[in-house]
């Protein structure tokens, strides 16, 4: 019984172990070079505006310790802005360095990054769930 028990142990470790690329230590030019376009830049959405006339905009911040801000700013027909700020941890998915992950299921698959623009599926969920959810979305250095 103790010998399942250890087994288990060793199984499930290993798999949290490998579920994210946290890496310490030194990057490859590669990997330093897209950390560098995500990390130095607050990346803004498109302003969109809602069924009760709202203007709503989302700022995204990240900072190489793996910290993230998000800002997500709504602003009221009035010109009432209110600001919610939200703190989160982000790594990489993969060694490739294709997908942010931020816990909870919930990720981003890069499609494009440069100096002027992220594009991403925000997604939901693990590839071949029934639930899963994917939106495409585009970020721009905040001017």
């Amino acid at each position: 019984m103790k010998g399942r028990i250890f087994v288990s142990l060793v199984f499930i470790m290993a798999f949290l172990m490998t579920g994210c690329v946290e890496k310490t230590g030194y990057y490859t030019k590669a990997e330093d070079d897209v950390i560098s376009l995500i990390c130095d830049v607050t990346w803004a959405s498109q302003k969109t505006v809602n069924d009760a006339d709202e203007t709503i905009q989302g700022l995204y911040t990240f900072r190489r310790d793996g910290t993230c801000t998000q800002t997500s700013i709504v602003t009221d027909k009035n010109g009432k802005e209110q600001r919610r700020v939200v703190n989160m941890r982000w790594a990489f998915y993969d060694q490739s360095s294709s997908t942010i992950y931020f816990g909870s299921d919930h990720y981003w698959d890069i499609e494009e990054l440069t100096t002027k623009k992220f594009a991403i599926y925000d997604r939901w969920g693990e590839y071949g769930e029934i639930n899963m959810s994917r939106e495409y979305k585009e970020f721009t250095p905040l001017e």
